[in-house]
C-alpha cells in the first residue's frame, strides 16, 4: 500500500512539471496596448497600437530562460512572439474626444498561432479614461495674416505674410482672395477668406474659426510719367522736296528699344510722311509702346504722337533768281583768269590753234566778261546740278612771230577775233548751302559763235528729265565793250 501511494505521487509531479513545460501562457491585452492621446481637450485623437517594446521584452526574458538544446521550447517562443505580435487593438471612439471620456478598447488576434503557440490573452476588451488634455489654444487669425501690397499704382500684387500659429501650421490653413491680387490701386479693397482645417490644428491644441479679411490696399508707387520722345532724334536725308527722314534711339534707354526674347521692344515708333519732305514740313511719330510692360516696370506716358519740323535738308534752287553767284565768282576769278589767258596765248582765237606749243606769237589787246549763264539739273535729283559760265573774249592782235610754213600768218598780220568759252561748274552747294561749295570747274566748250556754243552747251547737257534756266549775269562779272 505504501509503495503504490508513493508511485501515485511520483506520477502527479511529473504531470505538474510536464504541465508547466507544455501548458498555455496567459497575457494582458491591456498591458500590450500602447494608447497615445493628443490634441486639445474637446478635440483629442487618440490612437492605439501594440506596445512593440513590451513584446519584445516578453519574448527575451521567455527565451533567456530556455535552454539552446530545447527545439522545442524554441520553436514554441517563435510561434508565441508571432501570436503576440497579431493582436490589433481598436476603440469605439478616436477623435472629438475631451478629458473624462471612457474609451473601448478591444484586441483581436490570430487564434492559430495563440493555439499553436500555448498563447491566452486576458483583458481582450478594457476601458480607457481620457485625460491631461489641454484646452485648445485659439488662433487670432486677425492678427496674424497681412497683406503686404508691392509694386505700382494700378499695377499693385497683393502677397500674404503670416505670423505666429498660423505661420507655424500653415499647411492647416487654406487662403482664398474673393476679389483680385493683381493690377490694384491704391484704396481698393481686398478680401481673403482662411479657412482652417481643425482637425488637423486641433492635432496640435490650437483651434480657429474661418474668416474674411478685408484690407485696403495702400503704399503702391505712382506711376512716373515718361516723355517717349524726349531723346528721340529725327534724321533728315537728302535735298528739300525730295528728303528722307529715319529714327535713331541710341539716345533713349536700351531696355525700351531692344527685342525682347521671342518678342518685339517695348516701344516701336513710326514717322509719315518718310519721303519726299522739305524743309519746314511736319512729321508726324506715333509711339507704339507695350503699355503692360512700362506699367509693370513703373513708368506711364499719356503722349503717343508727336509733330516734328523737318530740317537741315539741302536747299538746292530750282533758279538762281536770288542767289549772290558772287561768291562763286570770287572763288573762281583767279583760275578762270590764268586760264582765259593761257588759251589766247595758245591761239585759241585764231587759225593756229592746236595741240602743243603755238606756231605764232601775238601782240594783242583782249576784254572778256560773262555774257550769260545757265543752272541745270535733273528734275529726279537736283542735287546733281551743275553752271555754266560763258565767257566772251575780244581781241585784237598783231602776228609778232610765226614758224614759216606751219603758222597761217605772217609776222604783221593783223586779227579782230571773238572766242566765247563754256566753263562748266559741278555741283554747287555740294557739301554746305554755299553757291562756292562744288565739286570742280572746267572748260567744256570754246566757239567762235555765240549761238554755236549754247548749242553745243544745250544739246550735251540737255534731255529728258533736265532743267536748263537761264540766270542773271551779276554786274562786276558782265562783258562789256568799254
Amino acid at each position: 500500500m505504501r509503495t503504490k501511494l508513493i508511485r501515485i505521487c511520483v506520477l502527479i509531479g511529473l504531470l505538474v512539471l510536464g504541465g508547466t513545460a507544455c501548458g498555455t501562457r496567459s497575457f494582458d491585452a491591456r498591458e500590450l496596448a500602447a494608447v497615445v492621446v493628443t490634441g486639445a481637450n474637446g478635440y483629442g485623437t487618440l490612437t492605439v497600437k501594440s506596445n512593440a517594446e513590451r513584446i519584445a521584452q516578453l519574448i527575451k526574458e521567455e527565451g533567456d530562460s530556455l535552454r539552446e538544446t530545447d527545439e522545442e521550447g524554441i520553436r514554441r517562443l517563435f510561434i508565441r512572439e508571432a501570436a503576440l505580435n497579431s493582436l490589433i487593438f481598436t476603440a469605439d471612439r478616436v477623435t472629438g474626444l475631451k478629458n473624462g471620456d471612457e474609451i473601448t478598447i478591444r484586441a483581436s488576434h490570430d487564434e492559430e498561432l495563440a493555439k499553436a503557440g500555448h498563447v491566452r490573452f486576458r483583458n481582450n476588451k478594457f476601458v480607457y479614461r481620457v485625460d491631461h488634455l489641454e484646452e485648445a489654444e485659439k488662433i487670432d487669425i486677425e492678427s496674424e495674416v497681412k497683406l503686404v501690397f508691392s509694386g505700382f499704382e494700378s499695377r499693385g500684387t497683393a502677397e500674404i505674410e503670416l505670423s505666429g500659429n498660423t505661420e507655424r501650421y500653415r499647411e492647416h490653413f487654406s487662403f482664398t482672395f474673393l476679389t483680385p491680387k493683381t493690377n490694384l490701386s491704391n484704396g481698393e479693397r481686398v478680401e481673403l477668406r482662411v479657412m482652417p482645417d481643425n482637425s488637423g490644428l486641433t492635432s496640435k491644441g490650437c483651434i480657429a474659426e474661418e474668416v474674411v479679411l478685408p484690407f485696403t490696399v495702400e503704399g503702391l508707387q505712382p506711376l512716373r510719367n515718361v516723355d517717349f520722345f524726349e531723346n528721340l532724334a529725327l534724321i533728315y536725308d537728302g535735298v528739300s522736296d525730295q528728303g528722307t527722314v529715319s529714327i535713331d534711339t541710341t539716345r533713349l534707354p536700351a531696355e525700351w528699344v531692344e527685342p525682347r526674347a521671342n518678342a518685339e521692344p517695348p516701344l516701336l515708333f513710326s514717322v509719315t510722311p518718310a519721303v519726299n519732305l522739305s524743309n519746314g514740313d511736319k512729321v508726324n511719330v506715333v509711339a507704339q509702346a507695350d503699355h503692360e510692360w512700362f506699367a509693370d516696370h513703373g513708368m506711364a506716358s499719356s503722349v503717343v504722337s508727336k509733330d516734328f519740323t523737318v530740317s537741315g535738308l539741302k536747299e538746292y534752287p530750282r533758279n538762281l533768281d536770288h542767289v549772290d553767284l558772287m561768291p562763286l565768282f570770287d572763288k573762281l576769278g583767279g583760275r578762270l583768269e590764268e586760264d582765259i589767258q593761257a588759251r589766247l596765248i595758245h591761239n585759241y582765237w585764231n587759225d593756229d590753234s592746236r595741240a602743243g606749243d603755238p606756231l605764232s606769237r601775238w601782240d594783242y589787246l583782249e576784254r572778256h566778261g560773262v555774257v550769260r549763264i545757265f543752272y541745270g539739273y535733273p528734275q529726279a535729283n537736283r542735287a546733281d546740278n551743275f553752271v555754266a559760265l560763258i565767257y566772251k573774249v575780244s581781241i585784237e592782235g598783231t602776228c609778232a612771230e610765226a614758224i614759216p610754213y606751219q603758222s597761217h600768218y605772217s609776222e604783221g598780220d593783223r586779227v579782230f577775233s571773238t572766242l566765247y568759252l563754256i566753263y562748266v561748274v559741278d555741283s554747287i552747294m555740294y557739301d554746305t548751302e554755299r553757291v562756292d561749295d562744288f565739286k570742280e570747274v572746267n572748260l567744256k566748250i570754246h566757239d567762235d559763235i555765240e549761238l554755236s556754243a549754247v548749242s553745243q552747251f544745250k544739246e550735251q547737257y540737255g534731255g529728258a528729265g533736265v532743267i536748263i534756266v537761264e540766270a542773271s549775269v551779276p554786274e562786276q562779272v558782265r562783258y562789256t565793250d568799254n
